[in-house]
């Protein structure tokens, strides 16, 4: 947050209540004694959206870098239409562009800082990749380079179900 200019009484307070907290357990209807919480932010924080935005910047400025420096490679839209690389929705990001062995590579190692400098890990029995126009053999070999499973159409994200109409 200093990188990113937040003054020293914003993040002394951020501070503060990530370390502060205590809780207690309900065992058998009883609470027990309460304790710190030592680990992140609790599920259901009314700051836990807002800290998470706060955190994906660092990641979406790494990606941003690693376009610049072609590291990665997005793809551009039709008709004029703009360059698209990454998406973040909620806790959730897409990454749309050239898969190659090389950028595959160079993705897993932005993670991988990324979850070193935040402490946010991307799960990746959860994450799929697909391809399109690509080999099924090519597109295993990569998903197996990221460390995930690889995705085939049609699939179902937020409850949408999204098939292959393209070529």
């Amino acid at each position: 947050m200093e990188q990113m200019g937040f003054n020293n009484k914003w993040r002394g307070w951020i501070h503060g209540f990530l370390t502060s907290s205590r809780t207690s357990v309900l065992v058998n209807g009883t609470p027990t004694e309460e304790f710190a919480i030592t680990k992140g932010v609790r599920q259901g924080e009314p700051l836990s959206s807002f800290l998470f935005i706060i955190a994906i910047e660092g990641l979406n400025q790494a990606i941003k870098r690693a376009l610049e420096k072609e590291l990665i490679v997005g793809v551009t839209l039709t008709n004029n239409g703009p360059s698209i690389s990454h998406l973040f929705y909620a806790d959730d990001a897409i990454f749309v562009g050239r898969w190659d062995t090389s950028s595959i590579k160079n993705l897993a190692r932005i993670l991988k800082c990324f979850y070193i400098c935040s402490g946010l890990k991307v799960n990746f029995q959860n994450s799929r990749l697909f391809g399109i126009g690509i080999p099924e053999v090519d597109l295993q070999h990569q998903a197996q380079v990221l460390g995930c499973l690889k995705g085939s159409f049609p699939f179902t994200y937020l409850g949408v179900s999204y098939e292959q109409t393209w070529h």
